[in-house]
């Protein structure tokens, strides 16, 4: 499962629909290069179509989930608009499981050249499946569609019968493809895809598998929403959760599936962290009291978690951060003044001496009853 070659072949047995119209199969096929093995499935209509990208998701999911196949470390395959969902798979299958490319790699999804078919070993297994299996069944008409085969001069070759009736000599045939021996210039050096097989697991290979509703929902484009009482609008619904409920951001990214109309949705946070998968919101008549109740679990739960993170918060003391913020930053050292001014450019002292220190109250009573004093015996002495 290092490389996994896939495509769509139309199968060349002529089946007839419920109307008695005749048409053919397609194939579905995932060639597994190391082993030879295929993985496949096989699909019909009832009117004119083609494959889209649902039945190839479809086989390849089914391939996925099967151990004896699993993901693929890479995917080799057409340009064709019914493997468009492959664009999505490099993103989506980014896994830390050990063995799947070492932690943090991801799925290698690689186009072919257009109109390069020689370049798909799997083109060569359809030929080689057509020419060896298939043409025992009745109704095989060969390749060549301008060339039509006959069963005899003038009559054309008669379908092998319903659909229903094909699938089962199909498998069987595949069945036997994988457990006959090959060609001694093949890959496989003679051995069958079994065999071969077979000597991977005795060596300690095993599968890394995915759920088919995983790879479906991998499959899916993040879109942004706006989270409003809990919930989101998605494809003209409403979406809720009960991570939702406690979200106290105003986006999420909502992992949309591209081809299906899914019962829920993944729901990551703005950095694209798993926040919870959201299911539709069922709508309540206004008098159902569950419509009131479920509103009110709704606020409560936002409450919650809003306490809950004020809660979390450290105390922090703003005041002493701010005053050990202006501790920690230097001083600014300035210059050498440049000059002095002098309100008296004269050499003598300045007329106003500041005292040293403020006198204390007893001391300036005592001084002003000394200048009283003194100034008393001064008027007698005029006086007198």
């Amino acid at each position: 499962m290092e490389l996994v070659v896939g495509d769509v072949h139309p199968i060349d047995i002529l089946l007839t629909r419920v109307d008695r119209s005749v048409c053919t199969a397609k194939l579905i096929g995932f060639l597994d290069w190391a082993t030879g093995r295929v993985w496949c499935d096989l699909i019909a209509f009832d009117t004119r179509g083609g494959v889209n990208n649902r039945d190839v998701i479809e086989v390849f999911a089914a391939m996925v989930d099967h151990p004896a196949f699993g993901l693929p470390e890479a995917l080799y395959i057409d340009n064709g608009q019914e493997y468009g969902f492959a664009t999505y798979l490099d993103d989506a299958m980014t896994l830390m499981v050990p063995g799947f490319h070492g932690p943090g790699r991801s799925m290698r999804v690689v186009n072919a050249l257009p109109y390069n078919a020689s370049a798909k070993p799997i083109e060569r297994w359809f030929g080689d499946f057509e020419s060896r299996y298939l043409s025992t069944l009745p109704g095989w008409i060969s390749g060549n569609r301008m060339n039509k085969r006959q069963e005899a001069i003038g009559r054309t070759v008669a379908p092998y019968g319903t659909f229903e009736d094909f699938v089962p000599a199909f498998f069987g045939l595949l069945k036997a493809y994988h457990s006959m021996p090959t060609g001694k210039q093949s890959g496989l050096k003679g051995h069958s895809p079994n065999t071969t097989f077979q000597q991977h697991v005795v060596a300690g290979w095993s599968a890394i598998t995915m759920s088919r509703d995983e790879v479906r929902a991998a499959v899916a484009r993040r879109v942004e929403r706006t989270v409003i009482q809990g919930a989101i609008q998605l494809r003209g619904r409403r979406w809720s959760c009960e991570e939702l409920w406690q979200y106290t951001h105003d986006k999420v990214l909502v992992c949309e599936p591209v081809y299906y109309a899914p019962a829920e949705v993944l729901l990551l946070d703005m950095k694209g962290k798993r926040l919870g998968i959201a299911t539709p919101d069922v709508p309540l008549h206004p008098l159902d009291h569950r419509g009131a109740q479920s509103t009110a679990a709704r606020a409560k739960a936002h409450r919650d978690a809003i306490v809950g993170m004020v809660r979390s918060v450290p105390k922090i003391d703003v005041a002493a951060r701010l005053m050990a913020l202006g501790q920690d930053k230097p001083e600014v050292i300035p210059n050498e003044p440049a000059g002095k001014v002098s309100f008296d450019p004269s050499p003598r002292p300045a007329r106003i001496v500041m005292p040293k220190k403020p006198l204390i109250s007893e001391e300036r009573r005592r001084e002003q009853d000394e200048r009283i004093a003194a100034q008393m015996d001064l008027v007698k002495r005029i006086v007198g």
